[in-house]
């Protein structure tokens, strides 16, 4: 019996070991969080998990602020670097992250598998006056901290956090709105620095390193982790959803504690229905 179980579990980590989950971690000065990237597997789906990864292996993310967090609706970062710890005393002391081409979007109304829910992740768009530009987004995205399925018009979702702890610390602090100061010169409507989260100590919160997960067991819990953001998505289609659009996420509840190891492992021989496909096959 004891033989079978020792056998069972082999095969158990060898079909792990194979699969080739894309889960990426954010370490931030505030604690790092990690996040599945395509954990619906849906081929549509490629081209911004390769973009996320193109920003992660080029290390254009590490030592960016997060600079918006937006309380019951979404934590934005990946958009701007800053030259002081504190933050800074006019838009002029900032620059943008370093940006590849655009990325083509995939609306989550056309069925991508997930929705703006909580715990999901969506690139940032640009928007103007002729509306949201959804082939527009390039380095900057969000977390949704509600059910914001109103954005599934728009906005592409392509990942998801399967521990929300350390965004919700992140969500805690207190908020300063930039827009406010005529010296910082960011104007009135300015959504990067209307809700810029602040430490007890004065400095932002900046991302000190991105880079993509390779423990198996990592991967495992994290894929498992984010199966309750998957459910959630998956009964705002089966319901049809709330529809409209929004442009409000202009570039210019937590998640439930993940499974535990065992069921992770299940979950990733389950038909590949939760692994993602390696960057280069």
């Amino acid at each position: 019996m004891l033989a079978r179980v020792c056998f069972a579990t082999l095969i158990l980590f060898s079909a792990a070991a194979s699969v080739t989950a894309q889960v990426v971690r954010f370490e931030t000065s505030l604690g790092s969080f990690d996040m599945v990237l395509n954990p619906t597997n849906n081929a549509r789906l490629r081209g911004h998990v390769d973009n996320m990864l193109d920003y992660i292996e080029n290390n254009n993310y590490n030592g960016s602020w997060i600079n918006r967090a937006d309380t019951g609706f979404v934590l934005q970062m990946g958009g701007f670097f800053a030259h002081t710890k504190r933050p800074p005393m006019t838009i002029a002391s900032t620059r943008p992250v370093d940006a590849f081409a655009p990325i083509q979007g995939e609306p989550a109304v056309t069925f991508t598998g997930l929705s703006n829910t909580v715990g999901t992740v969506s690139l940032a768009l640009p928007g103007g006056a002729g509306g949201t530009n959804q082939d527009g987004g390039t380095s900057s995205f969000f977390v949704n901290l509600t059910s914001n399925t109103f954005l599934d018009a728009d906005f592409t979702v392509f990942a998801a956090i399967p521990d929300m702890t350390v965004v919700n610390q992140i969500m805690a602090l207190t908020k300063i709105d930039r827009t406010t100061d005529p010296m910082f010169g960011a104007g009135a409507g300015n959504l990067g620095f209307t809700d810029v989260p602040v430490q007890a100590n004065g400095f932002q919160v900046f991302i000190n390193r991105a880079f993509v997960i390779t423990d198996t067991m990592t991967i495992a819990r994290a894929t498992a982790g984010v199966q309750s953001a998957i459910a959630q998505s998956a009964a705002v289609f089966a319901s049809g959803g709330e529809g409209g659009s929004s442009a409000l996420l202009s570039s210019s509840g937590a998640v439930p504690e993940p499974a535990c190891i065992t069921t992770a492992l299940i979950a990733l021989l389950g038909a590949g229905l939760f692994a993602m496909r390696g960057r280069r096959n």
